[in-house]
């Protein structure tokens, strides 16, 4: 029977599955983003600034996986309203806008990349939110630890 352990198990894999991908993505980017620019038929000088894009994103995508696999982690032990998941929560955050500032720049070169920015910045700012919702309940949370 399905019940939330095995749905925190599942993404710990996924998370941990997703780390492996990234790592493999970054030695074979050179490889997949010249074919992709021969394949599309782009100026092969466009090879480069698309490197730089895609590297630039990787040490952020990184931090938010391993970010997100501690939190995981934490839920795993049912610590889920603590400070440190806020923590965690901020660093995602911080992560998906960085993101979203590097390819707001890159869609200088490559438009597309200003359409995957605002999703990001998007998903940076819900992660506020549910950073802001997790402070609330830490403060609900230690009210009744305080009452009788």
């Amino acid at each position: 029977m399905w019940n939330p352990s095995k749905s925190v198990r599942l993404s710990s894999i996924c998370t941990k599955i997703a780390i492996v991908l990234v790592i493999c993505a970054a030695f074979a980017m050179p490889n997949l983003i010249a074919t992709y620019v021969s394949y599309t038929g782009k100026d092969p000088e466009i090879i480069h600034s698309l490197l730089l894009t895609v590297y630039a994103c990787v040490l952020p995508g990184m931090l938010s996986l391993i970010c997100l696999g501690m939190l995981l982690s934490n839920i795993r032990r049912e610590e889920v309203f603590v400070e440190k998941n806020v923590k965690l929560l901020r660093a995602l955050s911080w992560c998906s806008f960085v993101v979203s500032v590097i390819l707001f720049i890159s869609g200088f070169y490559y438009i597309l990349f200003v359409i995957i920015a605002v999703c990001a910045a998007f998903l940076g700012l819900i992660l506020r939110v549910i950073k802001n919702v997790f402070e609330q309940a830490i403060v609900i949370k230690r009210e009744n630890d305080f009452t009788i």
